[in-house]
């Protein structure tokens, strides 16, 4: 008798649990079709989409040469920033858009870099580098004189071109987006690096006789690294973080680095990486 008892009460005590496991698990998934259907959820599949119309699995078909779309892929997620009301899915978040403007950005880059592939660092990494080396072979053909050794092939290049004339757009997209001071510190600063390593090299190594060398090293500074970072940056992180001096001493550094490496007789690498260090 008191085993049926006990039988019976187990029974009507498992029912409440089961029912309560049920809500919890059907709420759980309807929160994660909600955030599926999210205007920032479906952006971030569009933006690694490559116009086949499968979005299920991005990272699949993401290639070698996807930062050369950057641009115009940055520029709808600016977009949308801008005008949130302008994005139509059908969805309720679409048709009311939140008006806190920094939680809208938020959840963007949160469900953009939750769905990057691993080499989306590495995308603007390239980018970036082939930014100021555009920048770098522009100022070299506007400056460079006849003891000049120069490759045509270096200060003309269509690429290059095509680069510069979406750059305006491209950083303002980067400055609505707020991700250069955050989640691209690190492919922003290696670009920066090298690059800069690479010119100092070429402006320094075995100018041993022509005096103020130092000076033309802080003048490609003023005249090509500090505007360009300046404009991937944004004017507000660009003063918030120090970077005209830190660019003052990227540039001494990267010279010092040359002249020790000569002196010392080692073989230097242009590619070299320096830290600039926050000051």
């Amino acid at each position: 008798h008191n085993c049926n008892i006990t039988t019976m009460a187990s029974a009507t005590t498992t029912i409440p649990y089961q029912q309560i496991y049920e809500r919890r698990l059907a709420r759980a998934l309807q929160r994660a079709r909600s955030t599926r259907d999210r205007p920032a959820s479906i952006l971030a599949r569009e933006f690694f989409n490559d116009g086949s119309g499968d979005v299920a699995r991005p990272h699949d078909r993401y290639n070698d040469d996807a930062w050369r779309s950057l641009p115009r892929r940055l520029l709808k997620l600016a977009t949308y920033l801008q005008d949130p009301s302008s994005f139509s899915q059908g969805s309720d978040d679409a048709n009311n858009p939140s008006d806190d403007a920094d939680e809208t950005r938020r959840c963007l880059a949160a469900a953009v870099f939750a769905m990057a592939p691993p080499s989306f660092s590495d995308d603007f990494r390239r980018l970036f580098e082939a930014l100021l080396n555009a920048r770098q072979k522009q100022w070299k053909k506007e400056n460079m004189d006849e003891s000049m050794d120069v490759d045509d092939n270096e200060v003309d290049n269509g690429d290059d071109d095509a680069l510069l004339q979406d750059e305006d757009q491209l950083y303002q997209s980067l400055t609505v987006l707020g991700w250069v001071p955050t989640q691209l510190r690190r492919p922003f600063r290696e670009a920066l690096h090298s690059v800069t390593m690479g010119v100092i090299f070429e402006l320094v190594a075995g100018n041993f006789e022509e005096e103020g060398v130092l000076d033309s090293v802080l003048q490609w500074k003023d005249a090509v690294l500090l505007p360009w970072a300046y404009n991937v940056v944004g004017s507000e992180a660009f003063v918030q973080g120090q970077w005209e001096a830190q660019l003052q001493y990227a540039a001494s550094e990267c010279f010092v680095h040359v002249r020790m490496k000569e002196k010392l007789g080692f073989g230097l690498l242009p590619r070299l990486k320096l830290k600039i260090r926050k000051l």
